[in-house]
């Protein structure tokens, strides 16, 4: 067996010196990839001595595209993706229809380069007898390259491994669990929390974990990222599903939600809502309030939001006082700039449990406990990027699975009461920087480096919007009109 970064190291080196020459972006080899592991996967299953599953239909599968070359081949991978993304009404092709339904069919290279990535370097690994830790390993190095391509206006993300790991960590589901992401991305919370399910070796039933996302593309990441990690059958229950969950009002039956929500998307809006506090054009604060509100008692929830959620005035004032009075907000982590591989936008994550009106009609909240890993820090995704082990002592502070009355103060972790947090008009963008190890940690050129990496990525973003906006004003106000 290989590890995770030999299989991403042979795939992308391939990438670099054959496609990247051919225009074959990052984003449109992920895609590609995804597609083919599918039905080299599908394939290899296919043909075991025992327990055989195969979901792609005879004449679509592998072995219809290695035996092809030039135009053929070109013709039968189109064939191939339109056929498999087809709606078909037999449950256990569901998971093949997400990985290709709305894949590009066309191909992005030449039949020649095709042929040679499927003979050369796919077809010499037996993915079926990897390791799930190697698979994953691989696939979220692939996933990091392909975010580069992302459309931040559409609310593609990516949440990065060692954020995902530490949320999961603090929330720590469990078998008896059921986990819900309203807008997956890649899936990388939804892995994380398939790991942790997973470790007391008891079958998870299929709905155990669900992820939702509108974007096509990313369900097909997240389907993908989720099969490769976890070993699920191909003939399962898709674990993700296409489809807007701001337009689902009723509750969930989700004991747990994890959420890192697009921080600028085009997504609708939710119409039709009336269970929400506040109608807004916040895509963030839409998704926090959702998640709030489809919440069981007794469930607990990690939301990744912006600044601006903590201290805006009108429409987000009034989403922290729903929270703070009716659920119990207990932590709140302040992440530093550049743990996220594109977009300037600063971070945080909200831990609440849904909690039952108090008798005497007290608030939820009694404490919250801010963890301070901003000041001071600074990541940069390829010079300095951020470990796991960086989020450690966040993880030791949460204190998961003890009372948080056992909870003790450190230099970075602290706690607000509610009767603090009122005087200060519920504004939680609350910070203590100690200036003796912001010199430490942050040299002259560090700090020109974080200001050079804040107008790149809003750079991108510009760049982003400018390209979603119509050439003609005058012709798209008449668009409009009509």
């Amino acid at each position: 067996m290989s590890s995770g970064w030999e299989l991403f190291n042979e795939l992308w080196r391939y990438h670099e010196q054959q496609l990247a020459p051919e225009r074959v972006s990052s984003f449109d080899f992920a895609e590609l990839v995804a597609c083919l592991l599918f039905l080299k996967i599908d394939d290899e299953r296919a043909q075991r001595p025992f327990n055989r599953v195969q979901v792609v239909p005879e004449g679509l599968g592998w072995q219809s595209l290695v035996s092809k070359t030039g135009n053929d081949l070109e013709e039968q991978f189109r064939h191939v993706v339109q056929e498999c993304g087809k709606l078909d009404p037999d449950s256990q092709t569901r998971i093949r229809q997400a990985v290709f339904r709305g894949a590009a069919s066309e191909l992005r290279c030449t039949p020649a380069r095709l042929s040679s990535l499927m003979t050369d370097v796919i077809a010499e690994t037996t993915w079926s007898d990897q390791s799930r830790a190697d698979l994953r390993e691989m696939y979220a190095l692939l996933m990091a390259k392909a975010s580069s391509g992302f459309r931040i206006a559409s609310g593609q993300t990516l949440t990065p491994l060692p954020f995902a790991s530490a949320v999961i960590d603090c929330l720590q589901p469990t078998s008896s669990d059921t986990v819900l992401d309203p807008a997956c991305g890649t899936g990388s919370l939804l892995v994380a929390a398939h790991e942790s399910m997973a470790q007391d070796r008891t079958r998870l039933e299929g709905d155990a974990l669900t992820g939702v996302d509108f974007d096509a593309s990313m369900c097909r990441f997240a389907t993908m990222n989720y099969l490769l990690s976890t070993g699920l059958p191909f003939n399962s229950p898709p674990p993700v599903r296409a489809g807007n969950s701001l337009s689902e009002s009723e509750k969930s039956a989700s004991t747990v939600i994890v959420c890192n929500p697009p921080f600028r998307s085009t997504a609708p809006l939710p119409e039709g809502r009336t269970d929400l506090w506040v109608r807004s054009p916040s895509m963030q604060l839409n998704f926090l309030q959702h998640i709030a509100r489809a919440l069981p008692i007794g469930g607990r929830a990690a939301v990744f939001v912006p600044d601006n959620i903590l201290f805006g005035e009108g429409p987000e004032r009034t989403v922290r006082l729903h929270l703070f009075q009716e659920y119990d907000v207990h932590t709140l982590l302040r992440l530093p700039t550049g743990v996220f591989a594109r977009g300037s936008v600063k971070v945080n994550v909200i831990f609440f449990d849904a909690v039952r009106p108090r008798a005497d009609g007290a608030p939820a909240t009694d404490q919250l406990w801010i963890y301070d890993f901003r000041s001071g820090l600074h990541f940069a995704a390829m010079q300095n990027p951020l470990l796991r082990v960086d989020l450690d002592d966040f993880v030791e502070c949460y204190g998961a699975g003890r009372l948080r009355t056992e909870r003790s103060a450190t230099d970075r972790f602290k706690p607000f009461s509610y009767d603090q947090l009122a005087g200060k008009d519920f504004n939680v963008d609350i910070l203590w920087p100690d200036d003796r190890i912001s010199v430490e940690l942050q040299s002259p050129k560090e700090i020109a480096q974080e200001i050079v990496d804040e107008l790149s990525a809003a750079l991108e973003e510009f760049t982003a919007l400018s390209e979603e906006l119509p050439d003609d004003l005058h012709r798209a106000s008449r668009s409009e009109e009509q």
